[in-house]
């Protein structure tokens, strides 16, 4: 029956026409859908798009003029819980200057078969519908689909409208979840003209495209008449839309799905031309002038006094300027949310001592410009709001500032929103590529690279003793730098003491009794964090003599799993960072035995000396030395280059699993 359906109504999207709407209508839930449970195309996913439908269109009124009106239609299947996330919303809208985009219309609906398989219909109250106030520029409607279950479909159905003609919506055609259809319509006079760009890896199933003559009654100040005008439609449709899975080592998902922006060039009313096609240096002065912004930062902060403290008890610039980043790091609290513009004024942001990052960082230059350290403001789009085109110029592709101080000829970035990085490190979600230096001298308005040349490292190191059970004890520790350090930290803070994490980390490698230890800089990223313990790793608990030992020269801590799974990737492989990771291990034989089997010393490397791995093991006397290092010194890896990448993986999981082999005299 659900192959049937599914056949069916595949059929009924492919038989409607260019100018037909859809012919689902909201609420008219077929029973066969309720009762589907699951994609036979993708059983593992715990919902499925039916379909996503969408229309934007620019339009004439006479009394108003032309506007911006953007509907969407989306029908979802939920199959297990996994997919309840499906139903929650927001719905973000814009203002500038007295224009701004209305939500016109919003309603939802649930629906599901009870014990009786009878259709429950649940919608949504507007009381539950709440308005979250982002910034002076930005809201959102928040909600979520009321009374949502397994096996439960809902509609989505909201209109927009506005005059910010420089605003469309964008569109993704693909999600985190299969779909059966997702279909945009776009209507725009001859007036505007936009450049499109599709982005992702999958091309429309069709793109359908007519022209429609219109007629208008044009206005202005000399005299009224009737105008005849063109306005040019496409239609993207995408069929049977693979849900975007993410992979191994991938920058956020957003960045790859299936979708289509705008940018307006120009606007060429009859009589009447306006060129909207813009530049860094015009960007940049808008924003220096905004209020939101870059004004704020030329008067005079409310951290004149703590300022000048920092002044007087920090001589040295760079001493001044690395307190002044800890003293905002550690008195204002971040909110978890991102902009480029002030929520509050800086005196509010100040007083409650909490804010979002824009209100963090720009307070943070107000500071270090008032200790005369020339900051200036770096733009950029975090990791799950996408990587920039560098061809678009459109501010609200940004959604992230932090601080640029100049030191001389040295130039640090600075975020001060988490309370456990050193100030030469950006959270990871600003590692995405480049920023947009903002300066009030244009001339220095330029891309910033965020990613740091610096190495995250770590070093295993093991000094044990190994029985004639097989049995291993000693000394183990763990050295790491950087974001290998912030984040074991992070999983080590996010327990309920440390002792759960030690368990935690007992149970990663079999055999593995800790019994000492301790963890030093816990809380502070200037210095490597340590892992120090005294263990056992009991691989013969009975304890009785072998004849023959196998034995592992990693201990258990070296590369186990091939993260690359898929045959063939289409994504970049983004480690993020150079990084290293050396494992030493000093391993006294037990007496009366002979090494028989040793693995081969090898060196592999990637093209271009994008990696290298070297694994050596000799045996001196009764001690067998063992030192492996893998490192990877270009973090991003074009996917011409995975079947290189994954095969140096697939060659160090099998030299890892190699032994040694002892035998008894």
């Amino acid at each position: 029956m659900k192959n049937i359906f599914i056949f069916t109504f595949l059929a009924l999207f492919s038989a409607i026409t260019f100018a037909q709407k859809s012919q689902i209508k909201f609420g008219k839930i077929d029973s066969d859908l309720l009762a589907l449970k699951a994609y036979d195309a993708d059983t593992s996913a715990g919902a499925l798009i039916i379909n996503d439908i969408g229309d934007i269109s620019i339009t004439y009124n006479d009394l108003t003029g032309f506007a911006v009106n953007y509907t969407r239609h989306l029908r979802v299947k939920i199959f297990n819980s996994s997919g309840f996330d499906q139903a929650k919303f927001k719905i973000e809208y814009y203002k500038s200057g007295s224009l701004e985009e209305k939500i016109t219309k919003l309603r939802a609906s649930s629906f599901h078969l009870d014990e009786n398989n009878k259709v429950v219909r649940t919608d949504l109250d507007k009381d539950n519908i709440f308005t979250e106030h982002i910034s002076s520029k930005e809201k959102s409607k928040n909600f979520s689909i009321p009374n949502i279950k397994e096996g439960s479909v809902f509609d989505l159905e909201y209109s927009m409208t506005s005059e910010l003609f420089g605003l469309l919506p964008e569109w993704n055609f693909q999600h985190d979840i299969p779909a059966l259809i997702s279909e945009l319509s776009v209507s725009i006079p001859e007036y505007f003209n936009y450049k499109r760009l599709l982005k992702g890896y999958l091309t429309p199933t069709a793109t359908d495209s007519k022209t429609t003559n219109r007629s208008i009654i044009w206005v202005n100040s000399q005299s009224t008449s009737s105008v005849n005008y063109t306005e040019y439609n496409t239609k993207y449709t995408f069929l049977n839309v693979p849900a975007l899975k993410e992979e191994a080592y991938m920058n956020d998902i957003s960045n790859f799905i299936a979708a289509i922006e705008f940018e307006l060039g120009s606007i060429a009313f009859p009589q009447n031309y306006k060129d909207f096609t813009t530049n860094w240096e015009k960007i940049g002065n808008d924003l220096w002038f905004d209020e939101d912004f870059g004004a704020p930062l030329k008067r005079s902060g409310p951290l004149k006094k703590e300022a000048e403290a920092l002044r007087i008890a920090y001589p040295d610039p760079f001493e001044r300027m690395v307190k002044a980043h800890e003293f905002i790091r550690n008195s204002v609290n971040y909110s978890g949310a991102n902009g480029i513009y002030l929520s509050e004024s800086l005196r509010k942001v100040w007083d409650e001592k909490k804010g979002k990052s824009s209100d963090i960082n720009l307070l943070l230059i107000s500071l270090l410009n008032e200790c005369d350290i020339k900051t200036n403001p770096v733009i950029l789009s975090t990791r799950s709001n996408g990587m920039l085109h560098p061809g678009q110029l459109m501010v609200n592709k940004f959604n992230y500032v932090i601080a640029e101080a100049i030191i001389d000829s040295n130039r640090y970035l600075l975020d001060a929103t988490e309370k456990n990085l050193s100030y030469d490190m950006l959270p990871l979600r600003c590692l995405n590529g480049n920023g947009r230096r903002i300066s009030r001298e244009s001339s220095e308005n330029d891309w910033v690279n965020l990613n740091t040349p610096k190495e995250d490292s770590r070093t295993y190191y093991n000094k044990v003793t190994l029985d004639a059970s097989g049995n291993l004890s000693g000394d183990f520790s763990i050295m790491e730098s950087r974001y290998f350090a912030h984040n074991r930290a992070t999983d080590i803070r996010e327990k309920n003491n440390e002792e759960e994490y030690i368990n935690e980390f007992e149970a990663e490698i079999p055999g593995l009794q800790i019994g000492d230890y301790t963890i030093e800089n816990l809380n502070d990223r200037t210095n490597p964090l340590y892992l120090k313990f005294k263990a056992d790793i009991k691989t013969n608990p009975e304890n009785n003599t072998k004849d023959i030992i196998y034995l592992s020269p990693t201990l258990g801590m070296g590369i186990s799993s091939n993260p690359f799974i898929t045959e063939e990737r289409v994504y970049p492989i983004d480690f993020v960072n150079p990084w290293s990771s050396k494992n030493i291990c000093i391993i006294d034989l037990p007496e009366g035995y002979e090494v028989v089997e040793m693995p081969k010393n090898i060196s592999l490397s990637l093209s271009n000396n994008k990696g290298i791995f070297k694994y050596i093991a000799v045996v001196n006397g009764n001690q067998l030395q063992f030192q492996s290092v893998f490192s990877i010194k270009t973090p991003l890896i074009t996917f011409q280059d995975y079947g290189e990448i994954r095969e140096l993986y697939a060659q160090i999981v099998a030299k890892n699993a190699e032994m040694v082999v002892l035998k008894k005299l």
